[in-house]
């Protein structure tokens, strides 16, 4: 091999060498903006994830308090009923009591309730 192409052939393999880096810092750089963009993605969706739970909370205490005024409610129907009855009074049945004690029981009551009637 004469000098002039081991000189050729070094430029070559040089070359070579300068593209492989170009094309390995811009594959470096779009997988830094692609992680970039990602991350944002993922901040989005978590953001959105927590403002479902925060609206599950609310709608548990909103529940909660509803589950408070009908048993208050229920309390005053019933008394009101049986003073109906004492003045000779028909007047027909309560609406059902809630069961269980805490608002999770009822919950889960009503959970069942509806899946049963295919409303969930």
């Amino acid at each position: 091999m004469s000098g002039q192409s081991v000189d050729r052939l070094m430029d070559v393999v040089l070359q070579m060498r300068i593209n492989l880096s170009h094309i390995t810092e811009t594959l470096h750089q779009q997988t830094c903006e692609i992680r970039q963009q990602l991350d944002g993605v993922f901040d989005e969706r978590k953001r959105a994830l927590e403002g479902c739970l925060r609206g599950i909370d609310q709608k548990l205490i909103e529940c909660s308090a509803s589950i408070a005024e009908y048993r208050r409610l229920f309390a005053d129907l019933a008394i009101m009923r049986e003073k109906l009855v004492q003045l000779g009074a028909d007047p027909g049945g309560l609406p059902a009591a809630l069961p269980g004690e805490t608002a999770s029981d009822v919950i889960a009551w009503r959970l069942r309730e509806l899946r049963d009637e295919s409303r969930m």
